[in-house]
């Protein structure tokens, strides 16, 4: 057998999974143990060691945050791993999750609507969380803002095309309308992004490889056709997922894709920063998972939030297609999310759709959670 997870057990001290159990059998490396063997790259992939509803319940314990792969020596993705599996044996969960994730977008907002009006009491409990997920879909009223930027620097008509992935464009439009303002207060020429559709990430999470493989083609296609622009996101997931397609381009044409992926944030250089003083005096900041150490977003909102405190939990728990297949241990980690962020805070800020939309989610009562675009706002000259 190949040799692939040496079982050093440093996955244990970054998966939010183990945090929430603390028990072996559900850590990265337990699952590579009894998985590895069964997959072609590292065994003989003898199917029959292992049975598929046996996979089937290890795949409901991963949120596909990355941080095993991050923390191992190897950079062995057990999230992968546990996709590859669901993709070998598809179950409806997978396919009910790519409609609602590629078709189904429009009805998002009808979706919260009914969630609102639907009585606590007579929901089951396993459900709570998909209803408080569906309820988050629902937007806040806008809020004072916090923070006024303006560039130092113009840049010079430089081309971009705005990535805003599923959550913006389909009960969110304000971020994607902010995010133009501030690219254009910076100089930047902001394409027509509307050929764009899914990352494909949580199809990637799902095992819906097909599905996967399309949006990413749709999404190469509209970049080439606008003469390889960079492409800015607003979203730390979609981010993440769009640099996973150089692997999958030539050579050269992989490498200037990657490059030009950049985080909004990371676009509005040298920014002069007013704080408005309508700033809570404490506020949260929960970092997605998928910024890890390359976080462009809190170093933009530090100067104009002294009382800005990053969370210490893990991940919030919307990863992949855990929301649908284990419900239960989506809302646990968010939850033992918010036990991480400062006690007096009232509000949480954070620079992924996805986890704003899972911290909605669970919030406490009088805890609001936004998109760091719902606080800024491009200074007029």
């Amino acid at each position: 057998m190949k040799r692939g997870c040496t079982q050093c057990g440093e996955c244990l001290n970054v998966c939010p999974v183990y945090e929430i159990f603390k028990r072996e059998e559900y850590a990265p490396k337990a699952k590579r143990l009894l998985m590895e063997p069964l997959d072609a790259e590292y065994g003989s992939g003898a199917e029959e060691a292992l049975s598929w509803d046996t996979i089937r319940e290890l795949s409901r314990l991963c949120a596909g945050c990355g941080r095993c792969q991050r923390a191992c020596a190897r950079k062995l993705s057990t999230a992968d791993l546990l996709a590859d599996a669901r993709a070998r044996n598809p179950h409806w969960s997978q396919a009910l999750w790519e409609l609602w994730i590629q078709r189904l977008g429009p009805l998002w907002p009808m979706a919260g609507k009914i969630a609102m009006l639907a009585p606590d009491g007579i929901i089951p409990g396993s459900l709570h969380s998909l209803l408080g997920t569906a309820r988050a879909l629902v937007d806040l009223p806008p809020c004072e803002l916090w923070m006024l930027l303006q560039p130092q620097e113009r840049v010079q008509g430089t081309p971009v095309i705005l990535f805003s992935g599923c959550t913006a464009n389909n009960v969110r439009p304000r971020w994607t309308e902010k995010a133009e303002t501030l690219l254009r207060a910076w100089g930047y020429d902001v394409l027509d992004a509307s050929g764009f559709t899914c990352c494909g990430g949580t199809l990637h999470h799902a095992g819906q490889y097909k599905a996967q493989k399309s949006a990413r083609d749709q999404n190469v296609d509209v970049w080439r056709s606008l003469g390889r622009p960079l492409v800015a996101s607003f979203c730390a997931s979609c981010k993440h997922s769009l640099e996973q397609y150089a692997a999958t381009l030539p050579e050269d044409e992989g490498r200037e894709w990657k490059q030009k992926c950049q985080g909004l944030s990371a676009l509005l250089t040298s920014p002069r920063v007013w704080a408005t003083g309508h700033a809570p005096a404490v506020v949260a900041y929960h970092q997605p998972c998928h910024w890890n150490a390359a976080d462009p977003d809190l170093p933009l909102l530090k100067p104009g939030l002294p009382g800005l405190k990053k969370g210490t939990g893990l991940c919030c728990g919307m990863g992949g297609i855990l929301k649908m297949s284990n419900p239960g241990l989506s809302m646990d980690m968010a939850r033992r999310c918010f036990e991480g962020f400062a006690p007096e805070a009232r509000a949480v800020i954070t620079g992924c759709s996805g986890c704003v939309m899972q911290l909605a989610s669970a919030a406490p009562k009088g805890v609001e959670v936004r998109h760091w675009l719902d606080i800024v706002d491009a200074k007029s000259a």
